[in-house]
């Protein structure tokens, strides 16, 4: 079975990647990893506050029950790492896609896409015009895994909205990209098929309905 839930609390240890759990984009550079058992606790209370107050930061991808990926967005005023970037923008409202991460065995097969098209869904939902990401160019000196990479966000529709020789601030404007609206599902679907081992099934029912859903139960 293929779902694509909401993040919540109990679910922050689900989330992937090879830092994960990480607290890189809630904190300021002088916490985050400290303690081993601490990520868990400030991930699940910042998740709790996000929800709180714009709704469930991100969703988690998952493949017969298996976590294969994430994203995760928030508005700025929720990332006190952006603080420490100089092109973060200076509306704390403005929404951010904050990471897209995959498993290993997920990278290049189109599901980090697939998650930021459902990053995208969701904020249309909110009304929201646009989503920014502070990203690093090639050349940034020790880029964190958790900061997005520009070329992959120009692959996917984003724009230099402001720039910068390491961490440009990229924007996407949801109002022009109407096909997120239906694609989404669809694309998790065909993402999380192209997995060795794993039979294809069709994308949808007879009836056209996907099986890969989007689930907001708790």
């Amino acid at each position: 079975m293929r779902e694509l839930r909401p993040l919540t609390p109990d679910r922050v240890g689900d989330l992937v990647g090879s830092c994960a759990p990480c607290t890189f984009w809630q904190t300021v550079p002088r916490n985050g990893h400290s303690d081993p058992s601490e990520p868990l606790v400030l991930l699940a209370e910042w998740v709790e506050s996000v929800t709180a107050d714009w709704g469930p930061p991100g969703r988690i991808a998952y493949l017969d029950g298996q976590p294969a990926g994430h994203v995760v967005v928030a508005p700025a005023r929720h990332v006190a790492r952006l603080a420490a970037f100089p092109t973060s923008p200076s509306d704390p409202s403005t929404l951010m896609l904050v990471t897209a991460v995959t498993t290993p065995e997920y990278a290049g097969r189109g599901l980090r896409k697939a998650l930021v098209q459902s990053a995208a869904k969701d904020a249309l939902r909110h009304r929201v015009r646009s989503l920014e990401a502070v990203a690093a160019r090639p050349l940034a000196v020790s880029r964190h895994a958790c900061v997005l990479d520009v070329g992959f966000l120009e692959k996917v529709g984003f724009r230099v909205e402001r720039d910068h020789p390491a961490y440009p601030r990229l924007r996407i404007d949801l109002r022009t990209v109407v096909t997120l609206r239906d694609e989404a599902a669809a694309a998790i679907a065909r993402a999380l098929d192209r997995v060795p081992g794993v039979r294809p099934v069709p994308e949808s029912h007879p009836s056209g309905s996907s099986h890969a859903h989007v689930s907001d139960r708790d």
